[in-house]
């Protein structure tokens, strides 16, 4: 087994008026090479910083701790980060806002241009053969690349913005809520494509979401979590089905299911702050069937092979 990623106690953070916002709170995470892993939670929860973290694109004012690694290369080491190598390379990113991440002055064969060519020194013409090919495998055909980004659809944008990652031939893809700016009736369309090529090219997928049923079809491994910190980690069927941690189970009763008549229950209360240290559970004042225990930080609960949870009640579950 190879380990794409792997990260000890990551913490990512920022000075925001002389406080110390962790955006991600000591995350303890290992993902296999050639999986997909949706990393699921609420917005603020932190999971855009932890795709940041991942692809080297932290702000150089964000503070660290604890360690990333990416295959063999340690990025992360306390406060010291090196990407050399890493970004395009090892690592690409699909931004959750193709509108905005493409140049509106550049025609896609230019983009696909000065990416090969910052990559690979790639020439012109070398260029344009390959994003033909890439932009083939995201169903799109060589007439989008004299298109500049305004002429093309949200979807076609997507799907361009995902050529562009491949084209970095980076073995790890980092898509940050991908479906966030397309159409609902195009959002499986664009998961199913991601899981198709991640299949494919045998790419290590993460996806970052709080749209938790679409992503769920092309995931391996689910992650959930909550105020910067994973609070469950399973296989897809038993994270989605026998959820340990009420966290999950409650984030899945605010999720619409097509078609399904059921009542949907908002999770009551706010999460916590970023810039406070907390002893107890971070899930304690929202939770329902908290007791005396969850004023302690939860230890990782072991529920069966490759299912964790922080939650002193994981294995019993009372929720479910």
């Amino acid at each position: 087994m190879v380990l794409a990623i792997v990260m000890e106690n990551l913490k990512v953070g920022y000075i925001i008026e002389d406080e110390v916002f962790w955006a991600v709170k000591g995350v303890d995470l290992v993902v296999e090479e050639g999986t997909t892993l949706c990393i699921i939670g609420e917005s603020g929860c932190g999971k855009s910083t932890l795709a940041s973290a991942i692809t080297g694109i932290l702000p150089p004012y964000a503070l660290t701790d604890g360690k990333l690694k990416l295959y063999d290369r340690i990025v992360i080491s306390g406060q010291l980060r090196n990407y050399s190598d890493v970004r395009g390379k090892i690592t690409a990113y699909i931004p959750q806002n193709p509108g905005t991440s493409l140049n509106p002055f550049l025609t896609v064969e230019d983009h696909f241009y000065y990416v090969l060519k910052s990559n690979f020194k790639s020439s012109r013409d070398f260029s344009k053969k390959i994003a033909i090919e890439i932009l083939s495998k995201v169903n799109l055909n060589s007439s989008v690349l004299e298109k500049y980004p305004h002429e093309l659809s949200g979807g076609m944008q997507q799907r361009v913005v995902i050529a562009l990652a491949l084209a970095t031939n980076a073995q790890i893809l980092v898509a940050d809520e991908p479906t966030s700016f397309i159409d609902a009736y195009l959002r499986l369309q664009i998961i199913e494509l991601l899981g198709r090529l991640q299949r494919e090219l045998k790419k290590t997928l993460i996806v970052i979401t709080h749209d938790l049923l679409t992503t769920s079809i092309i995931c391996d491994y689910i992650a959930i979590m909550y105020a910067g910190k994973v609070v469950e980690i399973g296989p897809r069927e038993k994270v989605l089905r026998n959820p340990r941690h009420p966290y999950t189970k409650m984030l899945l009763e605010t999720t619409p299911i097509l078609g399904a008549k059921k009542q949907l229950k908002p999770i009551p209360g706010e999460p916590p702050s970023l810039s406070k240290e907390y002893q107890a559970c971070l899930f304690l004042d929202r939770c329902p069937y908290k007791n005396r225990e969850c004023h302690s930080d939860p230890q990782v609960q072991v529920i069966e092979n490759s299912h964790y949870s922080k939650c002193w009640k994981a294995r019993e579950a009372p929720w479910l």
